[in-house]
């Protein structure tokens, strides 16, 4: 477990035309309206300046900060393999032009990289650029945004916008809440400002963890890094040299913060008066951002190094101890227990998966300075107020399945259908505590909605605002009682994406790497029928053997794999399968590819935990906005809400670490008054009671 460890303020408050009477805008905070006013003004001077990067071995992003082309990213991009201290790569600009660039200086013990751009700027003006700024002047709590180009640069999606909060600042580290991904490596996190704070490192499993490079280790090395200089070596893991023989305690981290739970007897720690309860501060003046912030610092130290650790004790006062640094064979160093290794682990593998799976929970502690925490949570009570009889838990037999958006004060609501498969007995209950049977109405599964109706008046319906919204306009998202429970912003305007072209199935089939026993050539056997797709709504089961599509033989994956591809989604077609002793054929509608094969994170990709952290039904609608929410798979099918608590979507997939998709409100309008008239007609079709 432990390796699953990466414009204006009328624009905000402009009320949409066609707003119900009955609606009265939220008294928007003044520190919501300034944040969203400094982040709309950082973006247009920035959005420019994120680049993609690539050696020809792999992709990341860079920041470029300076006209005549100076790009920083991390090194571990410009790392794969390459031997050459000359290395050219590509550096892509958003408009897809691109250009060579020189890899000049490396400190990989920060993950620091710098290039060069050798091809001639577009104009006399230069290259487009962002300002570096000084991570010194940043705090614990500030806002910030990060961009980048996430599993590469795609010229249909410009860089992704995410927002969030600084949780912890080191020397050469500074840690963040805004979400970031495989490729987003090397891209820049900025402060509301617009300058660049840091460089996008690393991340693990928790959506709290995202590592990025200082700027001050920019700053600080820029002269070598400029004359070319690469040095030291990039540590992705946690040494545990701080319990060594070494410096000798054992840390319990709580918000970044190391506190000493154990002192080993006799260890350089014991001899410094290092005692249980201090907290570590900095080691040699320097702060301490993570775990693997302080085994780097401690490794980058030498042996029996005279040191400064600055400490806080448990009454509050602050103290400097004096520590010469030992070695991990110092035989006067002994367990408490008087056998064992003299390396005693400073959190062992069952406390840090604890850590971990507590963290990945749905109901897991927020940190005081994260972008959910409580205080700043409450900044969104009057847009959550708004709306907050238009949201609604749909329950099965006690189990929350999802939410829902009430659509119409007599009782239709929209929620995600493919959550719904295998319900018994849907329940709806509103925030208000009233609850009522759903009664299923009609789907569109491209979109993945469903009308549901309950037997119910007065119903507070989602006042939609259905015209296009820029990246970086900031949103909230409900929880199943209309409380504020993320805030998040477009990441990346209403778009299709390239899955939505792609037809699909809806199955899981044996995968032949990892079954070479399977037989070939009698058809395709049925592993899994996915929720939401056209398998499962047809019938077709587990260990059903597929032997023909549209009447052409199909003999192993590849090959239904290639027939289903031939078609679009929405087309009908024949299958002819064989269950147990039976050769049946039937007539499916083929949907979009709705499965994320591509999840950057094995977390969200693991056939093991399917739903559980990442929506099956993820990907593929027609149209979609992406906002940076880790919203967990339970918590869709509710309203996107602007700031003043108009809908402007409904929230339907999380599809990896991030990002979560929200269908666009005039998309839902659409689906709303299509499902309606499926319903009506049905209805109009049923035979009359004699």
């Amino acid at each position: 477990m432990k390796h699953l460890l990466l414009h204006a303020r009328c624009l905000v408050l402009a009320i949409c035309l066609a707003t119900s009477a009955k609606y009265a805008a939220a008294d928007v905070p003044e520190p919501l309206q300034q944040r969203q006013q400094q982040l709309t003004s950082a973006l247009s001077k920035v959005r420019l300046a994120v680049v993609g990067v690539s050696d020809g071995m792999g992709v990341g992003s860079g920041i470029v900060v300076s006209r005549d082309g100076i790009v920083l990213t991390a090194s571990h991009v410009v790392d794969s393999g390459r031997k050459s201290r000359r290395s050219t790569v590509t550096i892509t600009y958003p408009d897809g032009r691109e250009y060579r660039a020189n890899v000049l200086g490396k400190n990989r013990d920060a993950d620091a990289a710098v290039l060069k751009i050798s091809d001639p700027a577009p104009g006399s003006e230069g290259f487009p650029f962002a300002d570096m700024g000084r991570l010194s002047e940043t705090k614990v709590g500030d806002w910030c945004f990060a961009m980048g180009h996430p599993g590469g640069y795609r010229p249909d999606r410009e860089a992704p916008v995410r927002i969030g909060r600084v949780l912890s600042v080191g020397n050469r580290t500074v840690v963040s809440d805004c979400a970031i991904l495989l490729g987003d490596s090397g891209g820049p996190l900025f402060n509301m400002k617009g300058q660049v704070i840091g460089i996008h490192s690393m991340i693990t499993s928790l959506i709290t963890e995202n590592r990025h490079v200082s700027i001050d280790s920019f700053h600080d090395d820029w002269d070598r890094l400029q004359a070319g200089d690469r040095w030291g070596r990039l540590r992705s893991m946690d040494n545990d040299i701080a319990s060594s023989g070494f410096f000798g305690v054992n840390l319990k981290w709580k918000d970044f913060t190391p506190e000493v739970t154990r002192v080993l007897p006799n260890s350089p720690a014991e001899k410094a008066g290092l005692m249980n309860g201090d907290v570590l501060l900095k080691i040699e003046g320097e702060p301490i951002a993570d775990r693997l912030d302080l085994g780097t610092t401690l490794e980058l130290l030498e042996e029996e190094q005279p040191i400064e650790v600055m400490i806080r004790r448990r009454n509050g006062t602050e103290d400097t101890l004096k520590l010469i640094t030992g070695d991990d064979s110092d035989p006067e160093v002994q367990d408490d227990g008087g056998d064992g290794p003299d390396r005693i682990p400073t959190l062992d593998d069952e406390e840090r998966e604890r850590e971990i799976l507590e963290q990945l929970s749905d109901d897991r502690s927020i940190g005081k300075f994260e972008k959910r925490a409580a205080e700043e949570l409450k900044l969104y009570d009057s847009v959550a107020g708004i709306s907050a009889q238009s949201v609604v838990a749909v329950r099965d037999n006690g189990l929350l399945l999802c939410l829902g958006t009430v659509m119409s004060v007599d009782g239709y609501i929209l929620t995600k259908a493919s959550e719904l498969d295998g319900a018994i007995d849907p329940e709806i209950i509103l925030p208000d505590g009233r609850r009522f049977r759903g009664k299923e109405m009609a789907a569109d599964y491209s979109y993945d909605l469903m009308l549901l109706k309950v037997d119910a008046k007065n119903l507070v319906p989602a006042v939609l605002r259905t015209e296009a919204l820029a990246a970086g306009t900031m949103a909230l998202v409900q929880d199943p009682r209309g409380k504020a429970l993320i805030p998040t912003v477009i990441s990346v305007v209403a778009h299709t994406s390239e899955s939505a072209m792609r037809a699909f199935l809806g199955i899981t089939m044996p995968n032949p790497y990892e079954n070479p026993n399977e037989p070939v050539g009698n058809g395709v056997r049925i592993v899994e029928v996915l929720a939401g797709g056209a398998a499962v709504r047809n019938g077709l089961k587990p260990d059903d053997r597929i032997l023909s599509v549209d009447g052409h033989d199909v003999h192993d994956p590849d090959s239904l794999k290639h027939r289903i591809g031939g078609f679009k989604p929405g087309d009908k077609v024949s299958i002819r399968f064989m269950r147990e002793d039976m050769i049946r054929t039937i007539e499916i509608v083929l949907t979009s590819k709705f499965t994320n094969e591509n999840a950057l994170l094995p977390l969200y990709r693991d056939p093991e935990l399917t739903g559980q952290f990442a929506s099956t039904h993820a990907q593929g609608f027609p149209r979609a906005l992406q906002i940076d929410a880790d919203v967990y798979p339970t918590k869709v099918g509710g309203p996107l809400l602007d700031l003043n608590g108009q809908a402007i979507g409904i929230v339907i997939a999380r599809a990896d670490r991030f990002p979560t998709y929200a269908i666009p409100a005039d998309a839902v309008q659409s689906v709303f008054e299509q499902l309606k008239a499926e319903a009506a007609n049905k209805k109009s079709d049923q035979p009359a009671a004699e």
